[in-house]
């Protein structure tokens, strides 16, 4: 018998650890599109936006300047655009 996490439970265990910068449509305000923050942890985030590492948060207002510096975390293509609203979201388990 293993000890420890199983290779299923590692993977889902990594999964529900994922920040997203989620993308909202400012008239509506209807979530459009969310992009996985890949290669940073939560820690390494908050200090980068300036939030307390100590403080519970779940979702984080971006500027679209805040937004873009975080597109060498997103596996493809992202622009910021002015008809849109930007936020991380902050997932754990």
């Amino acid at each position: 018998m293993m000890d420890g996490p199983t290779p299923a439970n590692t993977i889902r265990e990594l999964e529900n650890q994922i920040n997203y910068l989620e993308v909202y449509d400012k008239q509506t305000r209807l979530l459009v599109a969310e992009y996985p923050l890949q290669g940073i942890d939560v820690s390494d985030l908050k200090k980068m936006l300036g939030i307390d590492e100590n403080a519970e948060i779940y979702g984080y207002d971006l500027l679209p300047a805040q937004a873009s510096n975080l597109t060498r975390h997103i596996n493809g293509s992202f622009t910021t655009d002015t008809s849109y609203e930007y936020q991380v979201g902050f997932y754990r388990e």
